[in-house]
């Protein structure tokens, strides 16, 4: 951690949705991993600032998965805020948070309860020297996801003028060295930057080269992480939720990745698996309404059924309208999975 380096395949360039598919899901070991794609900026604090206030965004909708017992803080009003602030101190004076810093943190982000909007100011807070915030939020990032560090990814421009090259660099070096964080840059080569070489299967070249959609500009991801709901999915934590109370839920394994039969396809990761039943839930958010999406996933749902797994979807709408009936469709497929094997 602490260091800038640009990643490259070693017989082409990574970009965008090649790294979009190795990072989904992230290993269960190393770093959190957040993935930004960058703008040309004027200036280094310019660049910083950026980047810097979507983390802010990104922790406030990872809320409560940074804060021990922030689950049941009553809500934005004055008692809420303030339990918030003093677990947030509590956490902090037996670890390696800033205090105050933490505090300001979790009374804005219970005022914000669970939203992450990207590009979206939440509630303003006290105003922190940039070091602070950098080192502060890439601990909170890490906290989420229980890691020791954050990396993250980098996306440049296609085109980069000679001074926006050297402010992305630079500012990419004063958030590695200020926060602690493993920079991480994808796109084309720039000056003063070491190149890590890594291996990308032909499947995932295939399938990246049918994704015609990039990230959108100045706003952050979070991919996945193996073998937990996803800290900022409020579907997903809801989901598990219900499922921990229901006897019949047992086997369940959240974000895992499955080899098709078809070795030439990519890794398959599932957002819910029950591996002995074969049968795989999918919660399906608006992104999935488009058009390169609903295509992706037809392919995959297609490879998963040849295999002999059961598929079902359900939009967020329908978890959040309909917790129950969904939970009732998926333990009738499991229990007549379990009388089939037996």
């Amino acid at each position: 951690m602490g260091r800038v380096l640009r990643l490259a395949g070693h017989d082409s360039d990574i970009d965008a949705n090649v790294m979009e598919l190795l990072l989904d899901p992230m290993p269960g070991t190393g770093p959190a991993v957040v993935t930004y794609a960058a703008a040309e900026c004027e200036s280094v604090s310019e660049f910083a600032e950026s980047i810097l206030r979507e983390l802010e965004i990104l922790a406030i909708g990872l809320f409560p998965g940074w804060l021990p017992d922030g689950e049941r803080l009553s809500g934005p009003g004055g008692g809420g805020v303030a339990a918030a602030r003093s677990l947030a101190m509590r956490l902090a004076s037996g670890s390696r948070h800033f205090g105050p810093f933490l505090a300001d943190l979790a009374g804005r982000a219970v005022q914000h309860r669970g939203v992450l909007v990207p590009g979206r100011r939440g509630p303003e807070g006290r105003s922190f020297p940039a070091e602070i915030r950098a080192a502060g939020l890439a601990r909170v990032v890490a906290a989420t996801f229980g890691r020791d560090a954050m990396a993250l990814v980098v996306y440049v421009p296609e085109k980069l003028t000679g001074h926006g090259e050297t402010v992305l660099v630079a500012g990419c070096e004063w958030l590695a060295h200020r926060g602690g964080m493993g920079i991480w840059l994808v796109g084309p080569d720039l000056h003063r930057v070491d190149t890590r070489y890594l291996k990308v299967p032909a499947a995932v070249r295939r399938l990246a080269e049918e994704m015609t959609e990039s990230p959108d500009t100045g706003t952050v991801g979070v991919p996945p992480v193996a073998g937990r709901p996803h800290p900022g999915s409020a579907v997903e934590r809801a989901m598990e939720a219900a499922l921990a109370e229901c006897d019949w839920a047992h086997g369940r394994a959240w974000n895992q990745t499955y080899q098709s039969a078809d070795a030439l396809f990519v890794m398959i990761r599932t957002d819910l698996m029950w591996v002995r039943e074969k049968c795989v839930v999918e919660l399906d958010g608006p992104e999935h309404e488009r058009y390169a999406q609903m295509k992706r996933d037809l392919v995959r749902d297609r490879h998963l059924e040849r295999d002999g797994f059961t598929v079902l979807r359900f939009t967020n709408q329908q978890v959040r309208g309909d917790l129950r009936g969904v939970l009732r469709h998926i333990r009738e497929i499991l229990q007549a999975r379990r009388l089939g094997n037996s």
